[in-house]
């Protein structure tokens, strides 16, 4: 069996970054900030204070010039001649949360310009990622002659060719890895295919498509000249964008975390009906949005549509603009969550034990898992389950009749789209990135793809790779955790992929009292510790099985590794550890 790791404790080597003082209190004296948040900055590779000052008071004119898009001047004469001739314009976007968002900003920025156009989205299941076939043959039926795809079209090089054969162009704007064989005679827009891969390389899709937005808002304004109805929008639009960076897991670095962190401030003022009737159905309140509400409310909320039905769903909240009519939108996104919450758990539970009955960790450095009970719509938050329960990529499919579809999460160091693509031969279609994929598959290929892409593995992953293990930010004592530090710590946010939050690490500590086991299905642990007279409160999520070891516990034994929170309590404010690990002994 492959070691167990998430939601239990003690599985993962603790390797706490190295420490540089001089350098972080010279950061710091420039910056005017604690050492620890200097560190904390050094931990994170920047030392250059220019670079730093950035990070911590990201400057929305940071945000790069769209015109340094590839292939952004054709997109935009093409979408400029349409609107020109009155041509009917579509726009396609795929269904998971990078291209809802992208597409209704799109939509919303048509309409901005005093033109509604419609929007298409694939049925995850009929129809599968990327350009649907049948779809374009009814658009050329319907007489739409310019086709803007949103989050998909880099890898469709024969169906943007029949597009064009019937009269439909396409201005693809995606960021998905290119393949070998492009789309021609088409404007697409990838920030992957610049040479020199900026910042820019790592946008999500809408936020390719907010910078088509400004470019083309700077292009059709009166002497180049934004009004001000049109600088709302876009200042609004940088909402979605947010809820697209963060649910696509891009890097939350450089461009993408100033678009984020202003996005993530417009979201409670937003003026977009749908959103804020969303918000209000995730119980979101007055407090600032944070990424890990996107995240675990917002997000989920959206993808729910597409998993189990239709994405269109999504969409039509999101560019809804009466709001008698976003209520009941966002009530069925609501329910459709809680649905795909119990199916997702049944399969995660089937899913383990088949890993737990054949799978070996001395020679399985990947998992591929398929079973005819599956729901296709959930097998990606199913594959991410199980990398992180059991630190190895995964591939999870979903059989029906003799042919499969399936996604996979990797692991860091391990780049995934490589390696499926490496074992395309047995696949029918591939596509993804680095840490996330989709594959189409024959039922009796699947076997064979298992045992290529374990090989794979063993070849090119790396025992540190695949061995798991939490990054320590820094070793503190209890008393340092004060409330003046945490909210230090909080300038580091918005957080997310390479820019997660700190882990600190305290060792020396001794429980108080009894830990109890909470939550509706008895899987958290709450306990207090205490060390030199300063007593802290901590939760640990999925820990529930670490209550006994805390339990036994001698005097001074438990070492705790956890992220410092504030925790605010009817008016009161007090440091509390989000636990990652305990080590007891």
């Amino acid at each position: 069996m492959v070691p167990r790791t998430s939601g239990r404790s003690g599985t993962r080597r603790w390797q706490l970054r190295p420490s540089d003082p001089v350098a972080a209190r010279s950061l710091a004296s420039t910056l005017r900030i604690s050492p620890a948040l200097g560190q904390l900055l050094l931990n994170r590779d920047i030392r250059d204070p220019k670079a730093a000052r950035a990070f911590l008071r990201p400057d929305i004119g940071a945000i790069g010039d769209p015109k340094s898009l590839p292939n952004l001047a054709p997109a935009m004469e093409r979408i400029d001649a349409a609107l020109r001739r009155d041509e009917k314009i579509l726009v396609y976007g795929d269904y998971d949360v990078d291209g809802i968002t992208g597409a209704s900003l799109l939509v919303r920025f048509f309409r901005a310009l005093g033109r509604e156009v419609p929007y298409y989205v694939p049925h995850r299941v009929t129809e599968g990622y990327s350009l649907s076939a049948p779809a374009i043959e009814k658009f050329a039926a319907e007489g739409f002659r310019c086709m803007i795809t949103v989050d998909c079209g880099t890898s469709d090089a024969e169906k943007i060719a029949r597009a064009k054969e019937l009269g439909i162009d396409v201005v693809v704007l995606d960021h998905h890895e290119p393949p070998s064989d492009l789309p021609r005679d088409t404007a697409l827009v990838n920030p992957k295919l610049n040479e020199e891969r900026g910042e820019s390389a790592s946008l999500c899709a809408a936020g390719v498509a907010f910078k088509l937005a400004w470019a083309l808002a700077e292009r059709l304004s009166p002497a180049g000249k934004q009004t001000p109805a049109m600088q709302q929008f876009l200042i609004d639009a940088l909402g979605l964008v947010a809820i697209g960076t963060i649910a696509d897991v891009v890097p939350l670095t450089g461009e993408n975390r100033v678009l984020t962190a202003f996005g993530l401030s417009t979201l409670r003022s937003t003026k977009n009906p749908g959103l804020r009737a969303l918000m209000e159905k995730a119980a979101l309140g007055k407090e600032a949005i944070e990424a890990a509400d996107i995240g675990f409310k917002i997000a989920p909320r959206l993808n729910a549509a597409g998993r189990l039905g239709s994405a269109r769903l999504a969409v039509d909240l999101l560019v809804e603009e009466d709001p008698a009519k976003v209520g009941p939108l966002a009530e069925q996104l609501d329910r459709l969550n809680g649905e795909r919450q119990k199916i997702e758990a049944a399969i995660t539970a089937q899913a383990k034990e088949q890993v737990e009955r054949d799978h070996d960790p001395g020679q399985d450095y990947a998992i591929v898992l398929a079973d005819e009970r599956w729901h296709q719509g959930v097998v990606g938050i199913v594959a991410a389950r199980i990398v992180d329960r059991f630190h190895r990529p995964a591939v999870v499919i979903a059989l029906d009749g003799d042919r499969g579809k399936g996604s996979g999460r990797s692991i860091p160091g391990f780049n995934l789209f490589e390696a499926i693509s490496h074992c395309r031969e047995h696949l029918i279609a591939h596509g993804g990135h680095e840490h996330a994929v989709g594959v189409q598959i024959e039922k009796r290929q699947v076997g064979e793809f298992r045992e290529r892409l374990k090989a794979y593995a063993r070849d090119h992953l790396t025992e540190t790779a695949a061995e798991p293990v939490l990054h320590i930010d820094g070793e503190m004592s209890l008393a340092h955790l004060s409330r003046e530090f945490v909210r230090e710590i909080d300038l580091l946010a918005p957080h997310g992929h390479r820019n997660p939050k700190p882990v600190m690490s305290s060792a020396g500590l001794s429980l108080v009292g009894e830990p109890r086991i909470v939550g509706k299905r008895g899987d958290h642990l709450q306990f207090r510790v205490t060390q030199a007279g300063t007593t802290r409160k901590a939760v640990g999520f999925g820990m529930a099985d670490a209550a006994e070891s805390l339990r036994s516990a001698r005097e001074g034994a438990v070492s705790l590794a956890y992220t410092p929170m504030m925790n605010i309590w009817q008016g009161n404010e007090s440091v509390e550890l989000h636990v990652k690990d305990i080590r007891v002994g």
